[in-house]
């Protein structure tokens, strides 16, 4: 039985607006090709022949605001209503406004080095990660074994305790190609050299890719020998029989 009053969050989400088809309605007033000056509060026409308010707004200002529709601006220009007809003119007001280079939204917006105040922070934790695939020359120090990566923003560093490093050095034994990814926090960072503090590290197998194996050819069926017919002994040739015939021979007569 479904829920007859079901929550918010359940509820389907609402379908994205379609555009609103400006110039298949109204080919006579709107063509994004070729457009001419529309009647002042055309808007009120369209929205009092059924259409929806928002849709008919966003429409009209996509149109009205594109490149060629302001070139088409001219003082004493004709205006149009919806089926094409005159309905007033433009001015040269209307004229010298469109004219006006508008001014881009994000010089309005303060630039991208803006320091950042505290009421716009959050509280959070920074963790680097490193991958390398080459077995480091360790260093021995008083915490343990100390190891650099060379990467193309900087150093990076990183104390290993010796459990840790002994599982790389066997890894780098048993795997003929690997990859280790080495993860921390931000100890500090002078110059170009990262330090790493509660380093943590994980070592991968590189397994290559299995070759594509080729189908098999199949093989052409062997030619089928034919094998001759064992020769049978030719008949001896007729004799020729002499031919027969009626010559020469008296028929008697009935007496």
């Amino acid at each position: 039985m479904s829920d007859p009053n079901p929550s918010p969050s359940s509820a389907p989400p609402k379908p994205a607006p379609e555009r609103f088809p400006l110039e298949e309605l109204f080919p006579a007033c709107f063509d994004w090709q070729q457009p001419k000056p529309v009647k002042i509060g055309i808007h009120r026409d369209l929205i009092a022949a059924g259409h929806d308010r928002q849709a008919v707004r966003r429409a009209l200002s996509a149109y009205v605001h594109t490149r060629r529709y302001q070139k088409a601006l001219l003082a004493g220009a004709i205006r149009i209503d919806l089926l094409g007809q005159p309905a007033g003119v433009v001015t040269g007001d209307e004229a010298d406004h469109a004219r006006e280079p508008r001014p881009d939204p994000r010089k309005a917006m303060p630039p991208n080095d803006t320091p950042i105040s505290k009421e716009h922070l959050v509280s959070g934790r920074l963790e680097l990660t490193v991958k390398f695939s080459e077995l480091p020359k360790p260093l021995r120090v008083q915490d343990g074994i100390k190891i650099g990566i060379q990467t193309g923003e900087g150093v990076v560093t990183a104390i290993l305790p010796q459990k840790v490093w002994r599982k790389l050095e066997q890894a780098a034994k048993d795997y003929p190609t690997w990859v280790a990814a080495l993860s921390g926090s931000l100890e500090h960072f002078a110059g170009e050299v990262i330090s790493l503090k509660h380093p943590a590290l994980q070592v991968f197998e590189k397994k290559p890719k299995p070759a594509p194996v080729a189908e098999p050819i199949a093989e052409a069926p062997a030619p089928t020998v034919q094998r001759p017919e064992a020769s049978q002994p030719e008949a001896p040739p007729t004799p020729p029989y002499p031919k027969l015939t009626l010559k020469g021979r008296n028929t008697p007569k009935a007496d």
